[in-house]
């Protein structure tokens, strides 16, 4: 992320110093430390400033005032300022504000991670003054970095593992053979219902897939419906779950009316060098369960790997402390909550139902974010301390990565990131913390 960029001259430490003051008229500028990762700019404007402001205020809109009793741009001066004073105070304001602001931040080398806090505004024709609570970067005193210690487990594949997987194939390449028999469990019904709770219509479907299993969430609804036949109309009632997260549903009896208008038998494939065939470049089923292992090795090596790191990181948090700025905890924070809200919503949940559980949840979106931002600090501290970049043989490799992954030509990717300049700093900086990673894994105390 671009807010933890440093650069040598940025926010100056002055702490326990005298506070900085720029007499340079128009502008008087006075630098002080805040609360941690904070300082205080006292800005201070003068007459004269102001004056101009106000002069080139009326002066634009002279030519097109419309007063009552005047012709367009022919009302006098002291006529302007008497019938557009408070628009005249306001425009002038912020004018001074915008321009005054940037130039205190230049002028002092501070680069805020989060939009200043402007405090005590003070103005009138002869003076304008305020206070800027900037937000800046934390110290970053880097205490232990090699020698970490982290557990490793070895990533191992054990034979039930592959006829899981096995098992996952043939329910992906399974078939559904209508029956005109009674459902019994295993089957699936397909059925039109409608769910009432309370006499109220909460819940209505059609053509709905239902499979008739003796392990499921509503219990007792698939006991309900063994030995129903097509065309036939069923009323299964049971109490529904005390944790759904629709409040109005929750820990309720419930009906549903149903109208079946199917029953299906699944069939399953048999184990052989047929269901190898069709499910993929596969020569026969010894290759089928061979590949099915590798891929399974292959993804297992992975999760162990990023706990490994998840490990090595807790240790680096636990020894490299520092203050985290309350801002950019918050607008973390905010994020990672909205980032949630649309995951719920994508998967079926309403913006009502999260909007009620949120805020119990608030606490531990705001822990994952303020171990993202002091992640973030460290790493970026101990690139720029081991002099860790990222040259244009790493993106290279990375496009060619990435090209793979999404299977384009690595010239399009490459394309994408040179016309798409914020993309191509985040792919850097993504590349450059890889680096680190490496750096702090190759220097572990593996247990």
């Amino acid at each position: 992320m671009d807010i933890f960029k440093k650069k040598k001259d940025d926010n100056p430490q002055t702490d326990n110093a005298a506070p900085e003051v720029d007499e340079a008229a128009p502008f008087k500028i006075k630098l002080q430390d805040g609360k941690a990762c904070e300082k205080i700019l006292t800005i201070e404007i003068g007459q004269d400033k102001i004056r101009g402001e106000y002069e080139s205020y009326y002066h634009a809109i002279a030519p097109k005032a419309n007063v009552p009793g005047f012709r367009p741009g022919r009302a006098p001066r002291e006529v302007l300022e008497m019938h557009y004073e408070k628009h005249a105070n306001d425009a002038v304001l912020e004018q001074l504000l915008s321009d005054s602001l940037p130039r205190a931040l230049r002028d002092k080398k501070l680069r805020p991670l989060t939009t200043p806090e402007l405090k005590d505004i003070r103005f009138s024709r002869e003076k304008l003054s305020y206070k800027a609570h900037v937000e800046i970067r934390p110290r970053v005193k880097l205490s232990k970095v090699e020698g970490l210690s982290a557990k490793k487990e070895k990533a191992e594949v054990k034979d039930e593992e592959v006829e899981k997987s096995i098992q996952n194939l043939r329910e992906r390449h399974c078939q559904y053979k209508v029956v005109d028999r009674p459902a019994a469990m295993g089957d699936f019904v397909i059925a039109d219902y409608v769910c009432t709770i309370e006499g109220k219509e909460l819940e209505k479907r059609k053509d709905d897939w239902i499979e008739l299993k003796t392990s499921e969430y509503l219990k007792g609804f698939s006991e309900q419906l063994v030995g129903v036949k097509a065309g036939e109309t069923r009323e299964v009632r049971l109490t529904m779950p005390a944790d759904m997260q629709n409040k109005n549903m929750a820990g309720k009896p419930a009906t549903f009316k149903m109208e079946i208008k199917e029953v299906k038998e699944k069939i399953l494939p048999e184990v052989d060098d047929d269901l190898a065939k069709q499910a993929g470049d596969y020569k026969d089923l010894t290759d089928l369960r061979d590949k099915l292992k590798q891929d399974l090795l292959k993804r297992l090596q992975a999760e162990k790997e990023a706990a490994f790191e998840q490990s090595l990181f807790d240790e680096l948090l636990k020894h490299n402390k520092l203050d985290i700025p309350q801002g950019l905890l918050a607008r973390r924070t905010e994020h990672l909550i909205e980032q949630a809200k649309q995951r719920f919503i994508y998967q079926g949940g309403t913006e009502e139902l999260f909007d009620q559980e949120k805020e119990k949840a608030r606490k531990e979106f705001e822990a994952e974010a303020k171990r993202q931002i002091h992640l973030a600090f460290l790493l970026d501290e101990i690139a720029e301390v081991q002099q860790i970049t990222t040259g244009e043989a790493d993106l290279k490799a990375k496009y060619a990565e990435l090209a793979e992954r999404y299977r384009q030509p690595a010239e399009t990717i490459e394309k994408y990131y040179q016309e798409h300049k914020e993309a191509l700093e985040s792919l850097t900086d993504q590349v450059r913390n890889e680096k680190v990673i490496e750096y702090l894994k190759s220097n572990a105390k593996v247990n």
